[in-house]
């Protein structure tokens, strides 16, 4: 074989004469680095969450999961954008294909994506279907309550509600502290819907949903007053302005709101639609059961409108907000944790309107179910839609 070289190539220095960033090794190197810098934030953090979950350090696994998922991010970030470089002949040195480890960075990256959804979603399911809640940390906020008739007015007559047991009216109040944090949820919602230009139309429905909240916390406050003659409100809510911030990226806070609205909004108020309906009917009070049909009419349309927000965002974040619902859509949990005392989780104080786990549980898995179908239905329509 003749070792002269091709009189049609170009004379090439030896790699030790090259310029730093023109030879080949560096940009996959870069990359496997990277890779493995990314799977391991992945071990470790997962360790550190376990350890933390099995301590019952609540606060520190959140932190954790949150730096974890930082961390993930900037190197999977960095990895993707080293990877597409060495993708583009034009700019990797000497024309080369993109290795299997660059595919793999690039995939990872989409899984970072994915990520932001998982996280969304296993915050918004800390503590049980409320409907749409502030949260710090995967910690609820909810306002304390104080002496007072501010938010306990009487609306409507309460009579006929005859002898309730022991701890009915805690329970009416500890909806009605749902409700109240729900207001600073929808104005929230509000200021993210303007920050990120949404049509009237939405910033309209987040700030009626409000005032509909504002109405369920009167509600629920009063009727709890009625039932052991005690009036109590909402006090200062300072909590309510340290929630954490939206990304500073307008397509990862489209992401973030986007899977947030469809836990919170599709799913959490959807399910709670439906056990107050339920309930209504179970309802033997009527006072209370003209109480359960106003909620859950509430509810019912904010769900619709939460999916409003969720198929929005998706239009105007494209596979940035795909990737964050794809991710939501498959950590979904089967389960719903009840957080109420033994009497009323039996479903004993169904009577009064106060829902049992097994009602909760199954209409949580109704909700699910239409989720499910509706936001693969919609995934795959997308999906069929930007196919070349």
């Amino acid at each position: 074989m003749n070792d002269r070289s091709n009189p049609y190539q170009s004379p090439r220095p030896p790699t030790e004469q090259l310029p730093r960033g023109a030879r080949d090794e560096p940009s996959k190197r870069t990359s496997g680095e990277l890779f493995w810098i990314s799977s391991a934030v992945i071990v470790v953090t997962f360790l550190l969450e376990v350890v933390l979950a099995a301590a019952g350090s609540g606060g520190s696994f959140v932190f954790v999961a949150a730096v974890g998922f930082f961390a993930l991010v900037l190197s999977s970030s960095l990895g993707v954008a080293r990877a597409a470089r060495a993708a583009d002949p034009g700019v990797s040195a000497g024309g080369r294909t993109p290795s299997r480890l660059d595919r793999w960075v690039l995939a990872l990256g989409h899984l970072a994506l994915m990520a932001v959804g998982v996280l969304v979603t296993l915050g918004g399911l800390v503590v049980g279907g409320r409907g749409r809640q502030l949260r710090r940390r995967g910690r609820v906020l909810l306002p304390p309550v104080a002496p007072g008739a501010a938010w306990a007015a009487d609306r409507a007559p309460m009579a006929g509600l005859g002898a309730v047991p022991e701890g009915l009216a805690d329970q009416w109040r500890e909806n009605g502290r749902t409700e109240h944090a729900s207001v600073a949820a929808f104005a929230r919602l509000t200021l993210d819907l303007m920050a990120l230009g949404a049509p009237p139309r939405l910033v309209t429905m987040a700030h009626d949903d409000g005032l509909d909240e504002i109405r369920h916390a009167e509600e629920c406050f009063a009727l709890a007053r009625a039932l052991d003659g005690r009036a109590a409100s909402p006090a200062a809510f300072p909590a309510a302005q340290r929630v954490p911030r939206r990304s500073r990226s307008r397509r990862l806070a489209l992401a973030e709101l986007a899977a947030e609205s469809l836990i919170d909004g599709a799913l959490n108020e959807g399910g709670a639609a439906r056990a107050l309906a339920k309930l209504a009917e179970r309802c033997e009070s009527e006072p209370i059961r003209a109480v359960l049909k106003r909620l859950a009419a509430d509810e019912g349309r904010h769900a619709a409108h939460g999916w409003d927000v969720v198929e929005w965002c998706l239009a105007e974040g494209g596979w940035v907000v795909e990737k964050a619902l794809a991710g939501a859509l498959r950590v979904l949990p089967a389960e719903l944790r009840s957080t109420r005392p033994a009497p009323a989780a039996s479903g004993a104080w169904e009577r009064w309107g106060i829902p049992g786990h097994a009602l909760e549980l199954a209409e949580y898995r109704a909700a699910r179910a239409h989720l499910v179908a509706r936001l693969e239905g919609l995934l795959a329509s997308r999906s069929a839609a930007t196919r070349p």
